[in-house]
């Protein structure tokens, strides 16, 4: 697979989907998750405000959504990839959790397409040239809005 950055803003692929999911029309596989990640902290400016700065880490909220087409030979899948730093913890801090949670299409956009909450990040994977062209049809209708079955209401 080859993977190429789409140029389509995260939070306009996200709202797509939730009104092609309201209307029944969603013929995609999606799944979103979000799973929690520790660092820890070798900034000095934190330092200076705690006395316990080695063992502070950060926490980051990761979202992840992949559409992929229905059909598996299509060949293509779109990632959506957010990283949203929640700030420092110390050791004594209750644990942050640590398997990976599914979550539906509207709590990913509220916890992760937001002003402030992270650089979204959207790749396109795709197996072959006739992937990836089958997948710009599809990038057409996101980036019009259109819906599949906008003729039929």
């Amino acid at each position: 697979m080859k993977t190429y950055p789409v140029d389509l803003e995260a939070q306009q692929i996200v709202r797509w989907l939730i009104e092609e999911q309201r209307r029944g029309a969603l013929s995609f596989d999606t799944v979103a998750s979000r799973c929690y990640v520790t660092e820890d902290l070798e900034n000095s400016e934190t330092q200076r405000f705690s006395e316990d700065a080695e063992d502070l880490s950060d926490v980051l909220a990761v979202g992840v959504l992949e559409i992929r087409p229905s059909a598996a030979h299509d060949g293509w899948v779109l990632r959506i990839r957010v990283e949203d730093r929640l700030g420092p913890r110390l050791p004594e801090d209750e644990d942050v959790p640590g398997e990976e949670e599914e979550i539906d299409l509207a709590a990913f956009e509220t916890e992760f397409i937001q002003p402030g909450r992270g650089i979204p990040e959207v790749l396109l994977d795709a197996e072959d040239a006739h992937a990836k062209a089958r997948f710009s049809r599809v990038f057409k209708q996101m980036l019009t809005g259109e819906h599949r079955f906008a003729a039929k209401r």
